[in-house]
C-alpha cells in the first residue's frame, strides 16, 4: 500500500521534486516484483535488520496459531511452515497474547516486546516468562531467512532523474539521518522535541496495547531503536544501503523467481552512498560477525555446546575510560569491543570476562586462572598491556597456541590466528585491493598487538615496510610518511601525523584512535585535511575500529572447530608437555603399534618418548609423552605429532556411514545438461553458508574473478571393448588403469591393467576383439573386480596384451566405445564422445572424466582469461568408481594415479600465489595433484630419498601425516619452488600418487576454492570434499537439501564450488553481487 500511494501522490503532483516513502524490504521487493509499474526505487533505510519477531509464552507448538499483520500472514507461514499464521488486530497484539488468544504474536523487538514485558508486570507475571524468536534467526529448511533492510525508505523514480530533484531527495536523507544523529547523541532532548512536536501538531497518543506513555518505556524503545539505526552507518553517513545484503535478501525473498537481478529495486545511481575515496568498515565486519554467529550457531548444533571465550583483565585499561559513550555513539552491545559478554549472547557464544585487582594480583594468581580457563574454553584472551608488576612473557607464555585468539604468539611462536586488529585493518585493505606488493609502506607505532604484527604481516604481503614511533626524530618521521605510497597508523596518539606530510596519493589506514572528551568524538592519529593529500583512506569513526571485535569471534570459531575435532584433547596436557596411554592386550600389540609411532616419528623429525608398562593378565600400557626440548613449552608440533599419532591408532576410525546419504535414483543424471554450462551450481561460503544458482554458466565466471583457475585437461579414451570368450559369447572388457603407459605407443608393447566381466578368467586365456580380431591375452589375476550387480556385476581384475601393432588410442578409438560410469546403466550414445570429455582436454590416458571439468565453455574460458588459467594432467583410473567397503575408510587401500605436470604450469601458479590470488581448482584430481606435489616437495626439502627422481615421483596413502608435523610452516610456494628447483619450463614433472585426504585430519595446503560435481555416498571423493568443507559443514546434509531442490548428481549433474572455511573469495571481499552479472 504504501508504495501505490508514493506512486498515486507522484503522478497527481509531477512538480514534486520527491516524493519518498517507508517500508520493510520484505514487503517492498516482492511487491515490485509484482507490480513494476509502481516506478519505486530503494534509496536508504533507518534499519540494517528487520525487527520482526514471533512472541510466545514458551515454545511453539506445531498446529498454534500465530496472530500476525495482514500483509505479513504469507511470510510468517514461509518461516513457521509448522504452525498456523493468521491476520489479526494490530491495536491489542499483546493482550490477546496474554489472554490466549493466539499462541503467538508478530512482534518489534523495538516497542512491542518491551511493551509486553510492562504489560506482564502490571498482571502481576514475570516478564521473563515471554520468549522471542527473531525472523532472521529462524532456521526454516536450510538457511535462515534474509529479510533485509526494514524502516527503508524508498523514492518515485523521478526523484532520481534531475539534479535538482536528486538534491531535494539528498537533503530529505541527510535532515532524517541528522535527525537520528542527534537522538543517538542526546536521547532524552530527542525524547523532550519528539513529544513537543506531537503537541504541536496536535497527535493523539498511541491507542493501543504495544505503547506506554513513560520516560523509561520511551528510553528503552529509544535505545533499542537507535542500536538499529547504527548498524546503518558505512563510511561517513547512516542509512547506507549495501548491494550485498539488498542481494541476499532478494535471493531469499523471491526464491521461487527466475532470472532475478539481485539489485532489483535498489538505487544504482548513488543518490545515498559515502565517497569512493573511504575504505568503510562497517559493513565488512558486519558480514564478519554475521559470518561468525553462523559458525557459532553451526558448531551449538553439532557439538551441543557453544564457542567460548575467556577474556582476562587486570587493572583498569585507561582506554576503556570513555568506553560506554563509545557504545552509545558508535556502535551497540552486540557488536562492541567494550561489550565482549553481550557480543557473545547475540552471537551465539559463551563469553566470561574476569576482572582483577591490579593491587593484589600477581604473576602466579594470573597464571593460576589462565591454567583453569585452558581446560574448559576454546579461545583466552588476555587484555594488554598488563602492570609492571607482572611478568608479561611468562603470563603470555601460558596461553596455548590452539587457544590463541588475540594471536600474541603470531609473531613469535607463529599462533595460528593473527592479532585481532591488524586481521582486521588487512581484511579492509584486501576488501578494498590496497596493493601493498612492492610499495614502500610506512607503520607508525610498534606496540606488540598492533604495530609489530601490522609490519609483519605487511612484510609477509610484499611491502617494504618502515616502521615509526615515538623514538624517531620529527624530521625523520616525516620523511619517511612523505615516502610512504601507503601509511598504517597505529600509534593511538591524535595529531602525530600531519596531513600535509603525506605523498600526494597516498593511501592511508587510520587503526590509532583516541577518544576526546572535550571533542565528544573519536580522533584519529592524523591531523589535517587527509581528503587533499591521500587517494584513499579509512575514517574515523568507520574504518577499521569495527573489525576488531568480528575478527575476535571469528577466530574464537575457529579455534572451536579445530579443538573439537582434533583428538589431543585425550591427551593429559601440562604447560610443558602432553602424555597418552593406549592399553594394548598383549605386548605383541604394543610394540607393533610404537614400532609404527617411531616410523612416523622419523618422517615427523619429533619423537615421541615411549615406554611399555606391562600389566600382567591385564595386557600392557604403552605411555606416550611429547614435548618440545628447546622451547621448554608445549609449541604446535607437539600437537601436531599427538595428532599424527592418533590418526595411526586404530582407536579413532573413519566411519563412512558418517558421509554417506541416501541417493535417490531419480537425482542421477544419466545425460549432461544441455547445452554445455547449463547445469545449476551449488555455493557454500567460506563460511559454510549455502546459495543456489540456476545457471553454471552464467556466474562461474564471476565468482572466480581473482582467482587463479587450474584444470586437469586428461582426456578420456574409449577405454571399453567387448571380448569373445570363445564360446560366441561376448562380455565387456574394461581398461581400468594405463599407469605410466603411454596411450601413443603400440599395443602389443604393453601391458595393461583391465576388467573381464567374467569370474571364469585365469592367466593364459586368449580372448578375442571381435571388431578387429586382435587377440587378448591375460597375463596375470590381480583378483576380483567388486561392483554392484545393477552395473554388471563382478568381473576379474586382471592384466592384458593387446595383440595389435596399432597404437593404443588408435586401436580404442576404432574398437572400443566411451566409459561412461557403470552406474548410468545405458550403453554409450555418439555425443558421449563429446560429452564425456572436457572443452579443453588435451592428453589422452584417462579411463573415466575428470568430470568437473564438464561444465565449462570455450567462452567461460575467455572470460576466466588465458593469465588466469594453469593445467596439469592427472590421468583418472577406474578405482575413482571403486566404493569403501569398510567401515573404517583407513583401511580402504587408496587407488594410485599418474600426473604429468608441465614445469612451466607450476611456476605460473607458483607466481599466482605469490602475487596473493587463491588457486581454485577444478575437479577432485586436480586437487589431489595438487595437494600431493606440495607433500612431494617436502619430501625434497626434508632430503627423503628418492625425492629427487622428477620422472619417478610418488607419495603413498598417508605419507602425508607424518610430513606434516616434521615443518608445518613450509609453505606451497616453498614446497613447489623446491620441487622443480633447476629445471627449465618445459621440463614435465612425472609421478604417481597415492594420496588419500581425510576428514578432521587433513590440513589443505594448496587448494582455496574446490568446483567439483555432486559425489557418490560411499566414495573417498565423499571424505575429501567434507575435508575441504571442514568440520562445521556436513556435506551429507547440503546434498540432501540439494537433492530436495531437484539437482542432478554424479559425473553428468551439476556442479558445486566450494570455499576452504575462512578463505573468501575475491569477489565476495570485493562485494559484488554476481548472480546474472558479467564480468
Amino acid at each position: 500500500e504504501e508504495a501505490a500511494r508514493v506512486r498515486s501522490f507522484q503522478n497527481a503532483n509531477p512538480s514534486t521534486l520527491a516524493t519518498l516513502g517507508s517500508v520493510e524490504q520484505n514487503i517492498f521487493t516482492p511487491t515490485l516484483y509484482d507490480d513494476p509499474s509502481l516506478n519505486v526505487t530503494a534509496v536508504a533505510s533507518m534499519f540494517r535488520r528487520s525487527p520482526l519477531c514471533v512472541a510466545s509464552l514458551g515454545s511453539l507448538k506445531d498446529g498454534d496459531v500465530i496472530g500476525a499483520h495482514e500483509d505479513t500472514v504469507e511470510l510468517l507461514q514461509r518461516i513457521f511452515p509448522k504452525q498456523k499464521v493468521v491476520a489479526s488486530p494490530r491495536g491489542t497484539k499483546n493482550t490477546d497474547l496474554l489472554d490466549g488468544t493466539y499462541q503467538g504474536i508478530q512482534a518489534y523487538t523495538t516497542t512491542e516486546i518491551p511493551a509486553l514485558h510492562h504489560l506482564m508486570e502490571s498482571r502481576g507475571m514475570d516478564p521473563n516468562a515471554v520468549t522471542f524468536q527473531v525472523l532472521e534467526d529462524v532456521v526454516s529448511g536450510s538457511a535462515a531467512p534474509q529479510l533485509g533492510y526494514s524502516q527503508m525508505l524508498f523514492a518515485a523514480n523521478e526523484a532520481l532523474e534531475s539534479t535538482d530533484r536528486r538534491a531535494a531527495a539528498n537533503a530529505f536523507l541527510a535532515a532524517t539521518f541528522d535527525g537520528w544523529q542527534y537522538a543517538i547523541r542526546n536521547p532524552d532532548e530527542a525524547i523532550e522535541a519528539v513529544s513537543e512536536a506531537q503537541k504541536m501538531l496536535k497527535l493523539d497518543d498511541e491507542s493501543n496495547d504495544h505503547w506506554y506513555d513513560s520516560l523509561s518505556f520511551k528510553r528503552e524503545m529509544l535505545a533499542l531503536t537507535t542500536n538499529h539505526v547504527k548498524e546503518t552507518f558505512v563510511g561517513d553517513r547512516l542509512g547506507v544501503l549495501s548491494p550485498n545484503r539488498w542481494s541476499k535478501a532478494t535471493e531469499w525473498l523471491l526464491q521461487d523467481k527466475k532470472d532475478v537481478d539481485p539489485l532489483f529495486g535498489l538505487d544504482q545511481t548513488s543518490l545515498w552512498t559515502p565517497p569512493a575515496n573511504l575504505l568503510n568498515g562497517n559493513e565488512l565486519a558486519r558480514e564478519a560477525l554475521e559470518d561468525a554467529k553462523f559458525s557459532a550457531v553451526k558448531f551449538e548444533k553439532t557439538y551441543g555446546r557453544k564457542p567460548s571465550l575467556a577474556v582476562i583483565t587486570v587493572g583498569e585499561l585507561a582506554r576503556y575510560e570513555h568506553s560506554q559513550r563509545r557504545v552509545q555513539l558508535y556502535s551497540n552491545p552486540s557488536n562492541s569491543w567494550f561489550t565482549k559478554t553481550d557480543v557473545g549472547k547475540s552471537n551465539g557464544f559463551d563469553v566470561t570476562e574476569i576482572n582483577l585487582d591490579e593491587t593484589t594480583t600477581t604473576t602466579d594468581a594470573l597464571l593460576s586462572e589462565i591454567y583453569k580457563k585452558r581446560e574448559n574454553v576454546d579461545g583466552i584472551q588476555v587484555m594488554w598491556p598488563l602492570p609492571e608488576s607482572i611478568d608479561s612473557a611468562k603470563v603470555y607464555n601460558a596461553v596455548p597456541l590452539d587457544k590463541d585468539v588475540d594471536g600474541i604468539h603470531y609473531t613469535g611462536w607463529g599462533s595460528k590466528y593473527p592479532p585481532v586488529t591488524p586481521a582486521g585493518a588487512w581484511e579492509l585493505m584486501k576488501a578494498n585491493n590496497v596493493d601493498v606488493q612492492g610499495k614502500h609502506v610506512v607503520v607508525v607505532g610498534r606496540s606488540p598487538i598492533v604495530g609489530h604484527p601490522m609490519a609483519h604481516m605487511l612484510r609477509e604481503a610484499g611491502a617494504m615496510v618502515s616502521v615509526a614511533h615515538t623514538g624517531v626524530d620529527k624530521d625523520t618521521f616525516q620523511g619517511l610518511v612523505g615516502q610512504a605510497d601507503v601509511v598504517v597508523t597505529c600509534a593511538g596518539s591524535p595529531g602525530c601525523v600531519q596531513a600535509s606530510w603525506l605523498k600526494d596519493g597516498a593511501e592511508v589506514v587510520n587503526i590509532g584512535t583516541t577518544f576526546c572528551e572535550k571533542a565528544d568524538a573519536l580522533l584519529s592519529d592524523v591531523e589535517g585535511d587527509i581528503e587533499s593529500k591521500a587517494a584513499r583512506y579509512s575514517p574515523v569513526p568507520g574504518g577499521v575500529g569495527p573489525l576488531s571485535i568480528p575478527m575476535l569471534f571469528r577466530n574464537v570459531a575457529n579455534a572451536a572447530w579445530e579443538q573439537q575435532s582434533s583428538s589431543t584433547d585425550k591427551w593429559e596436557q601440562s604447560p610443558a608437555t602432553l602424555r597418552k596411554n593406549i592399553h594394548f592386550a598383549s605386548y605383541t600389540e604394543a610394540l607393533q603399534f610404537a614400532k609404527k609411532v617411531d616410523e612416523l616419528s622419523t618422517i615427523m623429525d619429533h619423537h615421541a618418548n615411549m615406554k611399555i608398562v606391562h600389566k600382567c593378565v591385564n595386557g600392557v600400557d604403552l605411555e606416550m609423552e611429547l614435548f618440545s626440548f628447546e622451547a621448554k613449552e608445549l609449541t604446535q608440533k607437539d600437537f601436531d605429532a599427538a595428532r599424527a599419532i592418533d590418526l595411526v591408532y586404530a582407536g579413532n576410525p573413519i566411519n563412512m556411514k558418517d558421509y554417506s546419504y541416501n541417493l535417490q535414483q531419480e537425482s542421477i543424471a544419466l545425460f549432461p545438461a544441455e547445452p554445455r554450462g547449463s547445469s545449476k551450481l551449488l555455493r557454500v561460503n567460506s563460511n559454510g553458508q549455502v546459495s543456489y544458482f540456476e545457471h553454471f554458466g552464467n556466474n562461474i565466471s564471476s565468482l572466480l574473478e581473482g582467482c587463479h583457475v587450474v584444470f586437469n585437461n586428461s582426456r578420456v579414451l574409449d577405454a571399453r571393448l567387448a571380448v569373445d570368450l570363445g564360446d560366441g559369447n561376448e562380455v565387456e572388457l574394461m581398461l581400468l588403469d594405463l599407469g605410466n603407459v603411454d596411450p601413443a605407443l603400440p599395443c602389443s608393447d604393453h601391458r595393461i591393467q583391465a576388467m573381464i566381466r567374467s569370474d571364469k578368467v585365469k592367466v593364459g586365456d586368449v580372448y578375442s576383439e571381435p571388431v578387429s580380431g586382435a587377440k587378448v591375452e591375460v597375463m596375470d589375476m590381480r583378483g576380483i573386480w567388486e561392483e554392484e550387480e545393477e552395473s554388471g556385476g563382478n568381473g576379474s581384475d586382471c592384466v592384458v596384451r593387446i595383440h595389435s601393432n596399432d597404437v593404443i588410442s588408435d586401436f580404442l578409438s576404432v574398437n572400443g566405445s566411451v566409459p561412461i560410469p557403470p552406474y548410468l546403466h545405458r550403453e554409450a550414445v555418439e555425443s558421449d564422445k563429446e560429452r564425456y570429455n572436457n572443452v579443453y582436454a588435451k592428453d589422452g590416458g584417462s579411463v573415466a572424466a575428470p568430470t568437473a571439468g564438464l561444465h565449462f565453455t570455450d567462452e567461460s574460458l575467455d572470460e576466466l582469461g588465458e593469465s588466469n588459467i594453469s593445467s596439469l594432467t592427472l590421468h583418472v583410473g577406474a578405482g575413482t568408481f571403486m566404493p569403501v567397503r569398510s567401515e573404517d575408510a583407513r583401511e580402504h587401500a587408496m587407488h594410485a594415479e599418474h600426473f604429468y605436470v608441465n614445469v612451466g604450469e607450476l611456476r605460473s601458479i607458483v607466481k599466482a600465489m605469490e602475487a596473493g590470488k587463491p588457486i581454485a581448482v577444478v575437479g577432485t584430481t586436480s586437487t589431489r595433484t595438487l595437494e600431493s606435489l606440495y607433500w612431494l616437495g617436502v619430501k625434497r626439502l626434508r632430503g627423503i630419498s628418492g625425492s629427487d627422481d622428477t620422472k619417478q615421483l610418488e607419495l603413498g596413502q598417508f605419507e602425508w601425516r607424518g610430513l606434516s608435523v616434521a615443518d608445518p610452516s613450509i609453505t606451497a610456494v616453498t614446497s613447489f619452488k623446491a620441487l622443480i628447483d633447476g629445471m627449465s619450463d618445459d621440463e614435465i614433472l612425472i609421478g604417481q600418487t597415492s594420496l588419500m585426504i581425510t576428514p578432521n585430519s587433513y590440513n589443505f595446503k594448496v587448494i582455496d576454492h574446490l568446483v567439483t560435481n555432486f559425489h557418490a555416498p560411499d566414495s573417498t571423493l565423499m571424505l575429501l570434499v567434507s575435508a575441504f568443507l571442514g568440520k562445521q559443514n556436513d556435506v551429507t546434509t547440503i546434498y540432501e537439501e540439494a537433492q530436495n531442490r531437484g539437482y542432478r548428481f554424479l559425473s553428468f549433474g551439476d556442479a558445486c564450488l566450494f570455499s576452504r572455511p575462512g578463505v573468501q573469495l575475491p569477489s565476495e571481499r570485493k562485494e559484488v553481487v554476481l548472480r546474472n552479472i558479467k564480468t
